[in-house]
C-alpha cells in the first residue's frame, strides 16, 4: 500500500505542474497585466483579502537655494482577492492511466490541455473587464470598427507617451473582425514574433507600429449609461484627490461601470513636468453603476483628480456648472454599444496569483505556483463516500489593481 500511495502522490505532483505549465502557456490578455506583487501574497490570504501596494513617490522641484521641505504624501493601490474558480471533474483509475509515458501523455491531452485551456480563458476574461471598466482612456468611438493604424495604435501610443508610460512590451487587442480590417490594409506592416515563447500565446498575430497584437474574443461588449442625455454638470467643485463627483443631471439617467468621461476645460498634465500638452481634456473612467435621483448623481471614477501637489494630473481643479462630456470621441453616446479593445502597457494593472489552502486529508493535493506570474494551480482528489466515487478538481484563485490606469486605453469599436 506504501507504494500505491507514493505512486498516487507523485502523479498529483505531476498533475499539478503539468497543469501550470499548460495554463502559463495559454495566457494572453493577462500577460499584460503587471505581477511583481504576486510575491506579497505568498502566504494563504483568505478571498476579499486586500493589500496596499505604494506609488513611486513623486516631488516637486524647489527654485532657489531657500530650503522648501515638501510633505510626504504617499498614494497606495489596493490589491483585492477575489473568489476563486476551478474545473471539476469525476475520474476513476488515474494511477493507471499514468502508469506509462503514452497514457501520460494522453491524460494531458485528453483532460488537462482542455481543463486548462477553460482555465485560461477565464483568467483572460477576468483580466478583460477589469482593465476595460477600470481603463481611464479611450480611443475610436464606440459602435464604429476603426479600421486604421492611427484610430487604434497610433492613437494609443500619442496618449501613452503624452501621460509618460515607460518604454516596454505594449499589447493591443482588438476584436477578430478589427484586427482582420487593419492587417488587410497593412499585412506587409506585421512582424513576425521573434520570442520562441511567445509564438505559443493564444491569440497573438505578430507585432507592428510599437505593439504586439493579439486578436481576442475574452474582450466585452459594452452598453453606454444614458447620462450623455441629460447634459450633466459639475454640482460642486471637488476637492484635491477626490474620487467621487456630485453631478445635476436628469432623474432616471444611469451611468456604467467602464463609462468614460471628461470635465470641461480640466486637460491632463505630464507626470513629471505638470505642463499641459494638448487640448484633449483628462478623461476618467467610472467605477460603480448609479441612477439618478431627484436630479443628482454622485459618480466614482478613477484615476484621483489631483489639481495640485506630486501627483498632480490635470491643470485646474474642476468647476462647479462644468460640463460633462461621455465616451470622448464618441457621437450621441447615451445607450450606445460596442465592443471594448484594449491598449495595455504592462504597469496599468496589477494581477496576483495566490495560493490555496493544502489538505492533508485527501489521496492528493498538489500545488505549483509559477515564479514570475505567480498564479498557482491546486490539484485535488479525494474519495466521496456519498457517491463512492473519486472527485478531481483544479483551483486558481487571482486578484487585481490599478497601478497606472490612465496609461490603458479602451479601443472603441462597433
Amino acid at each position: 500500500m506504501a507504494n500505491v500511495f507514493r505512486d498516487i502522490e507523485t502523479a498529483g505532483k505531476w498533475i499539478a505542474m503539468e497543469s501550470l505549465d499548460l495554463l502559463e502557456s495559454k495566457r494572453s490578455i493577462s500577460q499584460f497585466f503587471n505581477t511583481d506583487y504576486s510575491k506579497e501574497f505568498k502566504l494563504r490570504f483568505p478571498v476579499g483579502k486586500s493589500i496596499e501596494v505604494p506609488f513611486p513617490m513623486q516631488f516637486a522641484v524647489r527654485n532657489g537655494l531657500d530650503y522648501d521641505p515638501q510633505a510626504i504624501t504617499r498614494r497606495h493601490a489596493t490589491i483585492s482577492i477575489g473568489d476563486p474558480f476551478g474545473v471539476d471533474f469525476e475520474l476513476d483509475s488515474i494511477e493507471r492511466a499514468l502508469q506509462s509515458p503514452r497514457s501520460r501523455e494522453q491524460f494531458s491531452h485528453d483532460i488537462l490541455d482542455p481543463a486548462m485551456t477553460q482555465l485560461a480563458q477565464e483568467i483572460d476574461s477576468r483580466c478583460a473587464l477589469y482593465a476595460y471598466q477600470h481603463a481611464a482612456g479611450v480611443v475610436g468611438a464606440l459602435g464604429t470598427n476603426p479600421s486604421t493604424y492611427d484610430a487604434t495604435s497610433a492613437a494609443a501610443r500619442q496618449k501613452m507617451q503624452e501621460l509618460g508610460a515607460p518604454a516596454g512590451e505594449r499589447a493591443m487587442i482588438v476584436p477578430p473582425v478589427v484586427h482582420r480590417t487593419i492587417k488587410a490594409a497593412n499585412v506587409g506592416l506585421f512582424n513576425p514574433v521573434s520570442e520562441l515563447s511567445k509564438m505559443f500565446r493564444t491569440g497573438l498575430v505578430g507585432a507592428s507600429d510599437g505593439f504586439e497584437w493579439y486578436e481576442s474574443m475574452s474582450l466585452y461588449r459594452h452598453t453606454a449609461g444614458t447620462l450623455a442625455n441629460s447634459g450633466a454638470t459639475v454640482t460642486t467643485a471637488p476637492s484635491n484627490g477626490a474620487t467621487t463627483l456630485a453631478l445635476t443631471c436628469t432623474t432616471g439617467e444611469t451611468v456604467k461601470a467602464g463609462d468614460k468621461f471628461a470635465i470641461a476645460s480640466v486637460l491632463p498634465v505630464h507626470p513629471l513636468t505638470k505642463r499641459t500638452f494638448g487640448t484633449d481634456t483628462k478623461v476618467f473612467t467610472i467605477t460603480a453603476d448609479g441612477t439618478a435621483a431627484s436630479s443628482a448623481l454622485t459618480i466614482t471614477f478613477s484615476p484621483a483628480c489631483y489639481y495640485s501637489g506630486p501627483y498632480q494630473n490635470v491643470d485646474a481643479q474642476p468647476a462647479a456648472s462644468a460640463a460633462l462630456t461621455f465616451w470622448p470621441g464618441t457621437t450621441s453616446p447615451s445607450g450606445k454599444a460596442g465592443m471594448t479593445g484594449l491598449a495595455l502597457p504592462r504597469n496599468a494593472f496589477a494581477l496576483v496569483g495566490v495560493e490555496l489552502e493544502t489538505f492533508t486529508d485527501v489521496e492528493v493535493c498538489a500545488q505549483k505556483r509559477d515564479p514570475d506570474s505567480g498564479i498557482s494551480v491546486r490539484y485535488v482528489r479525494a474519495s466521496d463516500p456519498k457517491s463512492s466515487k473519486k472527485i478531481n478538481r483544479f483551483d486558481v484563485c487571482i486578484g487585481f489593481g490599478e497601478f497606472y490606469n490612465d496609461l490603458a486605453q479602451v479601443v472603441a469599436c462597433g
